[in-house]
């Protein structure tokens, strides 16, 4: 789990909304509470955040809003192949629909849309089935330590849907409405997640650490780092998505000095052991006068550094979640125009990282963000 990032896969309407409480879509009362944990916006304030527009060049929820919305309800599961052109022409449609500020849907946002924002994305197999098959070797990921045992349903997926608002009262409606208009849809695997209050975008993960500190932030960054700029996917990007069980319980129980040194941080304001504030770049070369590394050969910061990888920056919006006392933990969402950008971090993280000891992997996937859309370009239209 990179907390740091310096420097840089057909049901019924009504079997969709039931789901989510039982099977594969395991969100149950737990999900529910988790809402409760994390929410400290009235609804009336929520519906009022400024709309997100669905259409442009590039999807909603990734660079847009600047601050990621403090719920998403994320949702994997398989399509039908023959039916995917369609399936995605009439996504984009629903997508549009649902996000009009002008003409709310009274039965699934009656305050509003608020910010919603919908992100869509395709996986492996989904991608090989389009007129670009080759597209698929773009989200390969290796098996990282732990992902062999995850049950295959747990690992990849066809499509996901990112479904994200400050008023988390909507995200089951809308996300109904918009997998009614998937034709052979089928879900695996689903979460409701939430994230702390934001300063400047930057946000606390359940370790209680500030996440994602560094991160691309002007278009300049966002244009070298996130967004594919040729090809079929030119206006995407790619998606990574970990779903992380986290023993907080044990991590806490550490002295301060410990918990700082594992991270490389301080808890307190996120300022580097090597000096400087929250947002100066971490430097891995500072020593005590004795001769000792400020940040420890094994410290997050130091394993997640780009400079070990000649990795670009991350564009991190991740999440916490709550389904029971034993399972909670972090949701990590990272956006790369390249998979290997987070895979050559991963990999190295599972090798040298001292705070994966207490982190245990319990999903993984990769999915091409597909380009944006407008009304004369349905959703996915530049795969077939």
């Amino acid at each position: 789990m990179s907390t740091e990032q310096s420097g840089s896969r057909g049901i019924s309407r009504r079997t969709l909304l039931l789901s989510s409480g039982a099977g594969a879509l395991a969100v149950g009362a737990a999900g529910a509470a988790a809402f409760a944990v994390g929410s400290t916006t009235t609804d009336a304030a929520a519906s009022a955040e400024p709309a997100v527009a669905a259409a442009g060049h590039h999807q909603a929820g990734i660079s847009r809003p600047q601050t990621p919305q403090r719920h998403c309800l994320i949702t994997v599961g398989t399509l039908s192949a023959a039916t995917l052109q369609s399936s995605l022409s009439a996504l984009g449609a629903a997508i549009t629909r649902m996000t009009d500020p002008d003409d709310p849907v009274q039965h699934v946002t009656p305050g509003g849309p608020g910010n919603l924002s919908v992100t869509v994305g395709l996986g492996t197999a989904a991608l090989a089935g389009t007129a670009h098959p080759s597209l698929a070797d773009a989200v390969e990921l290796p098996l990282f330590r732990g992902d062999a045992t995850l049950p295959v349903a747990r690992r990849g997926g066809d499509i996901v849907l990112s479904v994200n608002s400050d008023d988390p009262m909507i995200l089951e409606p809308v996300r109904g409405e918009l997998l009614a208009a998937i034709d052979g849809f089928a879900p695996t695997w689903s979460e409701l997640c939430f994230r702390g209050p934001a300063e400047d975008g930057v946000a606390r993960n359940p370790f209680g650490y500030l996440d994602g500190i560094i991160r691309p932030r002007t278009s300049e960054e966002l244009a070298e780092s996130v967004w594919i700029t040729e090809g079929p996917l030119a206006g995407g990007t790619i998606c990574v998505i970990r779903r992380f069980q986290l023993d907080t319980i044990e991590f806490r129980a550490l002295p301060s000095g410990d918990r700082d040194q594992i991270i490389g941080r301080r808890q307190s304001d996120g300022s580097p052991l090597s000096g400087g504030g929250r947002d100066d770049h971490v430097d891995l070369n500072a020593k005590t006068a004795a001769g000792e590394l400020l940040v420890s050969a094994h410290a997050h910061a130091r394993a997640a550094h780009p400079s070990f990888t000649g990795s670009p920056l991350m564009l991190r919006r991740s999440y916490s979640y709550r389904d029971s006392e034993v399972d909670h933990g972090h949701m990590f969402i990272s956006y790369q125009n390249d998979v290997q950008t987070f895979a050559r971090t991963q990999l190295r993280l599972d090798d040298m990282d001292d705070l994966m000891t207490y982190v245990t992997p319990t999903a993984t996937a990769a999915f091409a963000i597909l380009p944006g859309f407008e009304t004369d370009r349905p959703l996915g239209a530049s795969l077939f």
